[in-house]
């Protein structure tokens, strides 16, 4: 629930006890989308910060605020501004500061990371703002309140689930007067009423219907108590109310919104930094554990292609055996076997040397292999217990939920496996095919997804794209470091043959193809893989081409 709309308001109600005839001290910034507001003489409040970046963006407020020695100040015409009234929206998360009388506003908008600050002036046109917005800002002051009742009248609960009958606890909740409901408070409101949030409104009873609007309100009546909730979950959760189906989960309550709010933030981060500690080790070790498997696997079949090392010394024995009837620079010899007479043993020699020669070289064959089976062995055995502990040690990692323990974990691994990068069998996938032609990289992608990843995350804005002008085919890029603001006529008939051959009209005689600048193709979300939107195209007529000719 944090940063819902629930939490504004509940932010909002507790500025509108404090803040008015404040005088904002300035505003400023430090960091990259983030604002602060800060208050003079501010027993209670000395100001207030709004992050507008992941992890945790939203209004955190502060009554202890150090200001930083490098900032960039903003909204200066605030400052000195006395603070007249805080209001909220009734249905979206904003927060309406009005300054002096009304001649002035702070308009600031809490949508996550697309969230913003506006200056206003009294007819709320926009003076300035702390982010850059293209979009049109429409303040309708009849929709900000500093009183609300959360409370819905059950006949117009029932009716409004009469009317939209076909939907589910879910999608109705987002139907009722007060349409905020988080997932949290859905799952909360369908546990205490006994109901599945699947469930049809048109397959409720009257008597589940009452339950369920009883229970919809109590919610509510709980919510505007001013009693906060930090559940230290795995992934630590911010409410507004005490959550019966989370009896298990170990919880701090709050009657101070700043209290609640800062331990929520601070065993967010310790989540953030234990999951983002946790995905370190766990690939590293992934990566090492894969290196030992592959090592391991190469040694044992070593081991076994490892010839015996009782054959040639029984060459050896042999040989010394005979050696006074058997002449010297030999090629081959067959001799009875010393250990039954019965059977022969043919024995292959190195002529260049005498018999004795070729018998030593037999016995520093058979040391030799003899050694390295101990060796194979000692790091087989090596290798297996290298297995074992990282194994251990993953899954330790793995299952680990607390971030000094994590710690520890990572302080036992050496740290030439955690310093280690994925080397050539780790690395991604690339998703297109790369090509040159006299000196000009062409990137060709492999599929429609790839096609995507090509255009929207490899090409560069510069760079030209090219297409099958009918039908589907692959994304053709062809690099442009230099910016240049057109490409040389053979360069335009060979991207456009290779998009024509990675098309599906690769067997036609000649194909339409268009061209364009990375920067002009768009994609709008949803849209299939591979499909996209293009302006300022030109189109050429080609044979395809396959790249392989560009060698």
């Amino acid at each position: 629930m944090y940063n819902s709309w629930f939490h504004i308001r509940a932010i909002a109600r507790y500025l509108q006890s404090v803040l008015p005839d404040a005088v904002i001290y300035g505003c400023y910034t430090y960091q990259k989308d983030e604002l602060v507001i800060r208050f003079a003489d501010g027993d209670q409040l000395q100001g207030i910060q709004l992050a507008f970046h992941p992890p945790l963006p939203g209004l955190q407020l502060e009554n202890r605020l150090a200001e930083a020695r490098r900032h960039v100040a903003l909204f200066k015409k605030l400052t000195g501004e006395r603070i007249h009234s805080v209001k909220w929206h009734r249905s979206d998360r904003q927060i309406l500061i009005s300054l002096k009388n009304d001649q002035k506003y702070l308009l600031l908008q809490l949508f996550g990371i697309n969230g913003n600050g506006f200056l206003l002036d009294p007819n709320f046109t926009v003076l300035d703002s702390f982010r850059k917005s293209r979009k049109e800002i429409m303040v309708r002051p009849e929709e900000f309140t500093t009183r609300d009742s959360l409370h819905v009248p059950e006949p117009a609960f029932r009716q409004i689930l009469a009317e939209h009958h076909d939907l589910n606890i879910t999608q109705i909740v987002s139907r009722l007067p007060i349409p905020v409901f988080s997932t949290t408070l859905t799952g909360e409101l369908c546990y205490r009423s006994g109901l599945s949030d699947k469930m049809l409104v048109t397959n409720l009873s009257n008597e589940q219907i009452g339950i369920l609007f009883h229970h919809y309100n109590h919610i509510l009546t709980e919510i505007n108590q001013n009693h906060y909730f930090v559940y230290e979950s795995a992934t630590p959760l911010f409410s507004l109310l005490a959550l019966k189906n989370r009896l298990s989960v170990p919880c701090e309550s709050f009657t101070d919104l700043i209290a609640a709010s800062r331990h929520y933030v601070a065993l967010f981060y310790q989540a953030t930094n234990r999951e983002q500690l946790r995905k370190l080790l766990s690939s590293r070790l992934a990566l090492a554990l894969q290196q030992f498997q592959r090592k391991l696997r190469r040694q044992e079949q070593e081991l076994l292609n490892l010839p015996t090392a009782t054959e040639y010394r029984e060459w050896a024995d042999t040989l010394l055996a005979n050696i006074h009837h058997l002449p010297n620079h030999s090629d081959t010899v067959t001799l009875p076997k010393l250990t039954n007479p019965n059977q022969s043993l043919r024995i292959p020699l190195n002529p260049k040397l005498t018999i004795a020669e070729n018998a030593n070289k037999f016995y520093t064959k058979s040391r030799q292999i003899e050694n390295s089976r101990k060796e194979l062995q000692d790091s087989i055995r090596d290798a297996q217990e290298s297995i074992r502990k990282i194994s251990h040690q993953l899954k330790t990692v793995q299952a680990c939920q607390d971030l000094k323990e994590m710690q520890q974990i990572q302080q036992q691994i050496p740290a030439r496996l955690i310093q280690q990068q994925p080397g050539p069998d780790s690395t991604e996938r690339e998703p297109f095919y790369r090509f040159r032609a006299h000196n000009w990289e062409l990137l060709v992608g492999k599929s429609a997804r790839d096609n995507d990843r090509l255009s929207f995350k490899h090409a560069r804005p510069e760079d030209f794209w090219f297409h099958a002008e009918h039908g589907t085919g692959s994304h053709v890029v062809v690099r442009n470091p230099g910016k240049q603001a057109s490409l040389p006529p053979d360069i335009i008939e060979y991207a456009a043959g290779v998009a024509a051959f990675y098309s599906k009209a690769k067997h036609s005689a000649v194909v339409p193809v268009i061209y364009t600048k990375k920067k002009y193709i768009w994609k709008r979300k949803n849209m299939p893989p591979g499909k996209v939107f293009t302006k300022f195209t030109k189109s050429v007529i080609v044979k395809p081409l396959d790249p392989k000719e560009l060698v």
